[in-house]
């Protein structure tokens, strides 16, 4: 035993060069009582040293100090959930506090902030670093990627076997990528849910959120509405939410706007046998739109080049919404 510089005692662990000693007087004496007696160690001790060094075929490995941490801790965090966690924070880029928050909106699981950084700092993240100021996006200044996207709803034409169903899409407005999901309801629960898919499926954050001015994303009876259940969870996951006054949505300059982003999409007019045919030409409208479609609102190249042309983009091959959710 040693004393430490607070007063406390701290034991001294024999080295390997020592524990072979003790095999080489056994070799000599064959006595095991003899060789404790002089070594001044315990027989429980001899035979468990004994034993590791035969297990390494008498070498010196066998007799190395070993850590006394456990080789397996059931209350760590399962190897899942540490990929999903890292993925979240490479496509938004948030903190701790807003990476707990998806974790528990959308996956239903529960990590303390602490627990987060400490994942994301053993990975090689640096949770450190300063934030950047806040970018606040004007009217007509240029725009980044997930700088403002326009929400879309349009319902098939054709009942998918007797049932309605509803085609939401979100488009970016400064690279013009597009995601769509279809749902067989318009309510605030599919509302919900399209976000959860908007923040898995762009390759970059998303900070204004612009909706129609629909009960399923606001309230319309009271104007900008700071209680509806879609707007507070925006808020919580840290995006603006932008809805059209009644004025404005009623003025036509306003829908031609609109129309500069929105495409018209033939696959909603067609009629299906099961909704997974419908998800089937949906991925590949949603492929061809992105990536070999050029856009006149773009100077006739498509989303994906315009994507490409960010540098953080630049070794991007295709857009796939379905391989990035």
């Amino acid at each position: 035993m040693a004393n430490t510089a607070n007063g406390t005692s701290k034991e001294v662990l024999p080295t390997a060069q020592e524990r072979k000693a003790w095999f080489d007087e056994y070799e000599k004496v064959k006595k095991v009582p003899l060789v404790c007696a002089t070594f001044g160690i315990s027989r429980k001790t001899f035979y468990k040293w004994w034993k590791l060094y035969k297990k390494h075929n008498g070498t010196m490995e066998g007799l190395q100090n070993r850590s006394r941490r456990p080789h397996h801790n059931p209350r760590a965090t399962p190897e899942h959930i540490i990929r999903r966690l890292k993925m979240l924070r490479e496509q938004t880029g948030f903190g701790q506090k807003r990476l707990q928050l998806y974790l528990s909106i959308w996956y239903g699981i529960e990590l303390a902030e602490n627990t987060i950084w400490k994942i994301l700092r053993r990975s090689g993240v640096d949770m450190k670093a300063t934030k950047g100021k806040k970018r606040k996006v004007k009217l007509n200044e240029p725009l980044f990627p997930g700088d403002r996207v326009i929400l879309f709803v349009k319902a098939f034409e054709h009942p998918i076997r007797g049932q309605a169903f509803w085609y939401y899409t979100a488009v970016d407005e400064c690279t013009h990528v597009r995601i769509g999901k279809i749902y067989g309801r318009h309510s605030t629960l599919s509302a919900l849910d399209f976000i959860q898919h908007i923040i898995m499926a762009f390759p970059f954050p998303v900070h204004v959120v612009h909706t129609p001015l629909d009960n399923v994303f606001t309230s319309v009876a009271t104007a900008r509405s700071r209680t509806h259940a879609f707007t507070q969870n925006l808020r919580r996951l840290g995006i603006k939410q932008y809805v059209p006054t009644r004025r404005k949505y009623a003025s036509e300059l306003y829908f031609k706007r609109l129309r500069t982003f929105d495409s018209a999409d033939a696959f909603l007019q067609l009629k299906y046998n099961q909704v997974q045919d419908a998800e089937r030409t949906l991925h590949n409208a949603l492929y061809d739109y992105n990536n070999k479609q050029p856009r006149p609102e773009l100077n006739r190249i498509t989303p994906l080049e315009r994507l490409r042309s960010f540098e953080q983009f630049h070794t991007l091959e295709q857009f796939d919404p379905n391989e990035t959710a």
